[in-house]
């Protein structure tokens, strides 16, 4: 964006007291070489379903940034390079609300940026892996995996203790029931059933924890792992 100052001085005229003054007046003009408003230069929206009127910004005469374009449907919000990128919603020709949430190149991807967040983990939980699938709701799962790098092995003592989950503390939205799964050699599987999304949870893994916000209605795999 490039801003000049322009500083324009008009001294009055002298009164008989010899008494002068001068005016001055600032006068700043913005002139943007990169954002400029629509009605200044030809600014094309590329997703056909919105293709029509547009107003807005533009970068190099596309959408970009702000806006709102009507055509066969109506989208407000983000642009990027002439698409919907960003959070936005569309609309039909009544005003009733098709889609609102975030898109991505032109595609509307959900309610929510992203489907779930990692918030937290303690020092001894190495890492957290999470995957997520398509659903139908009332049948969304989350399946909870954890292991460490000797548990369920053995040594002199017997077998090495796997991670074994405590307590898993919904904050935000609830389940109906849990089934734990602790026969495999290495590893113990809790699946949680019937979730109620967006969750808010907190694992607790005896004295280490892993907090993971679950913002859409899906089948979630959560796999953590845990140093010995």
């Amino acid at each position: 964006m490039n801003n000049k100052l322009y500083t324009i001085t008009i001294p009055t005229m002298k009164p008989k007291n010899c008494f002068s003054f001068i005016l001055n007046f600032t006068i700043l003009a913005v002139l943007t070489t990169n954002f400029i408003p629509s009605f200044a230069q030809d600014c094309k929206v590329l997703d056909p379903n919105f293709v029509g009127i547009y107003e807005g910004n533009c970068k190099n005469g596309k959408a970009d940034g702000k806006g709102k374009s009507i055509g066969k449907y109506i989208y407000e919000g983000d642009f990027k390079a002439g698409f919907p990128h960003g959070q936005g919603k569309m609309s039909d020709s009544t005003g009733s609300i098709i889609h609102s949430g975030y898109w991505k190149k032109g595609l509307f991807i959900g309610e929510y940026e992203h489907p779930y967040i990692l918030l937290n983990k303690t020092f001894m939980v190495s890492g957290v892996t999470i995957t997520a699938d398509p659903a139908t709701p009332p049948h969304s799962t989350i399946e909870l995996s954890m292991e460490s790098v000797s548990g369920g092995a053995f040594n002199v003592h017997g077998e090495i203790p796997k991670p074994t989950l405590s307590n898993a503390n919904f904050q935000l939205g609830s389940y109906q029931n849990m089934s734990a799964i602790t026969s495999q050699q290495k590893r113990n599987t809790y699946v949680f059933q019937n979730v109620i999304f967006p969750a808010h949870v907190i694992f607790k893994i005896g004295d280490e924890e892993v907090q993971i916000e679950f913002n859409e209605a899906k089948n979630y795999k959560v796999f953590i792992t845990t140093r010995d």
